[in-house]
């Protein structure tokens, strides 16, 4: 053996009584719900854009690790008072229910004001 290569792993062995410590393989169909994730995000976003006006962030957070896929989406929209912000709200809300790839996708959308 060389000197640079050690004769055995050098990682800690997994115990075997924590089985969550052990990364699981998605199957071929969890993988087609993530990527179905991450395309409705960016789908979202770019309603967001025409409806609000522009999007500051976004962000996917709490998406599941196991079962079928969904997360909850941060948008950063312009604020400007909250009665325009509800009616565009609604408006967001209904073009995401007629869109083919938004409707398919369970997504909870979070509206946050845009940081300047």
């Amino acid at each position: 053996m060389s000197a640079f290569l050690p004769a055995k792993g050098q990682g800690v062995p997994i115990d075997p009584e924590h089985p969550q410590l052990v990364e699981r393989t998605l199957d071929r169909e969890e993988r087609r719900s993530r990527w179905a994730v991450r395309a409705a995000q960016w789908r979202a976003r770019e309603l967001a854009e025409a409806v609000f006006g522009g999007v500051g962030e976004s962000s996917l957070l709490g998406m599941r690790i196991a079962g079928p896929a969904r997360g909850v989406l941060v948008l950063s929209v312009p604020f400007s008072d909250l009665e325009r912000h509800r009616v565009r709200e609604g408006r967001f809300m209904a073009a995401a229910a007629a869109d083919p790839v938004l409707g398919r996708v369970p997504l909870l959308y979070v509206f946050g004001p845009e940081h300047g």
